[in-house]
């Protein structure tokens, strides 16, 4: 007998035009570029063959919008949820990186190469994050047993929150990505377990890139 699990699908926002240019985005509000329309449509079609129950989205209009190409192909309502919202950069955001480098030096260094263990402005330590995101993972696990969950927020918090229920070393931050609308597949076990089922899976748009090409 297969064993009830619990499958989260987690969701980075389609592109802005502050990811383009590199910029800290954090809690400001940035809407979706038309390539990042694009990519959001791509992605919410795979949902019409994987099946879905609910639908968590951060409410930043860059999330809701991809939160919401997955409703109309599913006819799921998003449910806003400031569990995973993105991480507040406070006087950072809306900076690229050569000008953080520029303007705070040494202070942003240390936090770029050892984010979980140095402050910064704003909601000052990934250790606040993570106990926000997972307060909100935790308590969807509970809501949720056994149906399928996609919570779609932003590059930053997916990647505190998988450190943190997956128990990895903290260097994961720094040495994976997640590519705009990328879907990563955590799967909950009836034991608690939480496996690692898919990491940045972005095949919606290397088809339409390949697609493309074809043409």
């Amino acid at each position: 007998m297969e064993e009830k699990k619990t499958r989260f699908y987690l969701i980075r926002h389609g592109e802005t035009l502050w990811n383009r240019e590199m910029r800290y985005q954090g809690s400001t509000d940035i809407a979706l570029s038309e390539e990042g329309l694009a990519q959001a449509e791509l992605m919410a079609k795979r949902f019409r063959y994987l099946p879905l129950d609910h639908i968590y989205t951060s409410p930043l209009q860059r999330a809701k919008a991809t939160a919401e190409a997955i409703g109309r192909q599913t006819g799921l309502t998003p449910m806003e949820d400031v569990h995973f919202t993105e991480i507040n950069f406070g006087e950072w955001e809306g900076l690229s990186v050569p000008e953080l480098k520029e303007k705070y030096g040494k202070q942003y260094m240390e936090f770029y190469e050892n984010p979980f263990q140095r402050v910064f402005p704003g909601e000052g330590s990934f250790h606040k994050v993570a106990e926000r995101a997972v307060a909100g993972f935790e308590a969807l696990l509970q809501k949720h047993k056994g149906e399928k969950i996609a919570i779609v927020s932003h590059g930053g918090l997916l990647r505190v929150l998988l450190v943190s229920i997956l128990g990895m070393d903290e260097k994961f931050y720094r040495t994976t990505w997640l590519t705009n609308t990328s879907i990563t597949m955590v799967d909950v076990m009836e034991d608690n377990r939480r496996v690692l089922m898919t990491l940045n899976d972005k095949a919606h748009l290397e088809m339409a890139e390949l697609l493309k090409k074809g043409e």
